[in-house]
């Protein structure tokens, strides 16, 4: 089982990282969930993700279900989650709204960083626009309710570290949200936890 940690990030605040190695055949299945509907890649998202939210509740009774955004939902918790090549993420908390994401890591954004950043957003390097995209996914999910477009968001300067803290805005809203990162080899993760 290639769980990979789980930490308090915040109070109450649970993040949960999971490397993704095994088959399908090779996870468990949920008692409650039903993932029948689901092949390939994504049923062995869908494992993964349950068995990360049994690591992490101790419970394998959980269900998540979604709203008619996409949004995960989960009984009595709100709940974010992300996949990557290789890689699951899952932030789960019961007093406060919470997102993840996380993306591979690769230079492929640098094709694509005009689409996703702003022109008063610092382009920089592949760490750069690495982070920005996992920090405005974030973001997105955060307030999900506001469906935000990249260009809605702004990331402010930030100098990428291998873990940190950068602001990114709601323009909508004008309000501030901290999103926290973590810059590896394999992977960029954000969250966020609460309002700035």
């Amino acid at each position: 089982m290639p769980l990979q940690r789980i930490d308090e990030v915040a109070p109450g605040v649970k993040l949960g990282l999971w490397r993704i190695t095994e088959q399908a055949e090779e996870l468990p299945r949920p008692t409650t969930a039903d993932v029948s509907a689901y092949h390939g890649g994504r049923l062995k998202e869908k494992l993964v993700t349950y068995a990360l939210l049994h690591a992490m509740t101790g419970n394998n009774d959980g269900i998540i279900g979604h709203d008619s955004s996409g949004k995960p939902l989960l009984a009595n918790m709100h709940i974010s989650l992300s996949h990557t090549k290789g890689w699951a993420a899952l932030i789960l908390s019961p007093y406060q709204e919470v997102a993840v994401d996380i993306e591979y890591r690769s230079n492929r954004v640098c094709r694509v960083a005009d689409r996703f950043m702003r022109d008063d957003e610092e382009k920089g390097g592949v760490d750069i626009q690495l982070t920005c995209w996992s920090a405005k996914e974030t973001t997105f999910k955060f307030f999900s309710a506001d469906h935000l477009l990249f260009q809605d968001m702004r990331m402010a300067p930030f100098t990428p570290s291998d873990h940190g803290v950068l602001t990114m805005e709601n323009l909508r809203r004008k309000i501030h949200l901290t999103v926290h990162y973590e810059l590896n080899a394999d992977y960029v993760l954000t969250w966020a936890t609460s309002l700035k």
